[in-house]
């Protein structure tokens, strides 16, 4: 058993496996399959199986002469030091970390399982020299700015530069009980995390929240 067969999303936005066509290739496959100068992984999350992926970076690395940039997005629950320093040596370049909630509880409920890993993995990444982007949702009742703030005070203890992405929610499948978060809520919540000293943030999704010219504008002049 995988260590993320114990990982879950808290009544998943995301279509079940299902509907996946599943269709086995090795990582010389992949890499035929591409032809650009940059490469990124999503979801599911790749890390649980750091062997595979570290074999067809390798494959990818070797073909380009080490000339394509290769990120894995992951939500970092198996991402122990030991995992990123194969991955690492492997050839892995950079990760979007996806930080779904900073309060313990309140991840164990959306996703079944503790954040401990995840919330160590940022620092160890930046130890091993990865280039790091963070993302984090705005979930009304669940993922609100007081979580904001502890994932902003985390960021700028590591490195205040690290980009970081604030995404609006928005509801989906069987997450269609919920709502997005408004404007206001958004814009508090970055002017938070802004005030807690991270640099290099911004707002995502931004169709979700800004409905009006205004907003828009605003958005615009926070840019600057």
């Amino acid at each position: 058993m995988s260590q993320m067969s114990f990982f879950r999303i808290f009544k998943a936005s995301e279509w079940p496996l299902d509907f996946c066509r599943r269709t086995r290739a090795t990582g010389e496959e992949l890499f035929n399959k591409s032809n650009r100068r940059r490469t990124a992984r999503t979801g599911g999350d790749l890390t649980c199986q750091p062997e595979y992926y570290v074999q067809v970076t390798q494959a990818i690395k070797e073909k380009t002469a080490g000339k394509l940039w290769i990120l894995i997005e992951t939500n970092g629950y198996a991402l122990t030091r030991k995992n990123l320093e194969l991955l690492k040596e492997g050839g892995i370049d950079s990760f979007w970390l996806d930080i779904k909630a900073f309060n313990s509880e309140v991840y164990r409920k959306l996703c079944g399982t503790s954040n401990t890993t995840v919330l160590k993995a940022l620092a160890e990444m930046v130890d091993l020299d990865f280039t790091v982007e963070i993302l984090t949702l705005y979930i009304p009742g669940f993922v609100e700015t007081n979580q904001h703030k502890k994932i902003a005070q985390l960021i700028y203890e590591i490195n205040d530069e690290i980009p970081t992405t604030l995404l609006a929610f928005f509801p989906s499948y069987k997450l269609s009980d919920l709502r997005s978060p408004n404007y206001t809520e958004m814009i508090k919540s970055y002017q938070e995390m802004k005030g807690e000293g991270v640099k290099n943030l911004r707002l995502g999704n931004i169709g979700i929240f800004a409905k009006t010219k205004e907003q828009l504008t605003e958005i615009q002049k926070l840019r600057k």
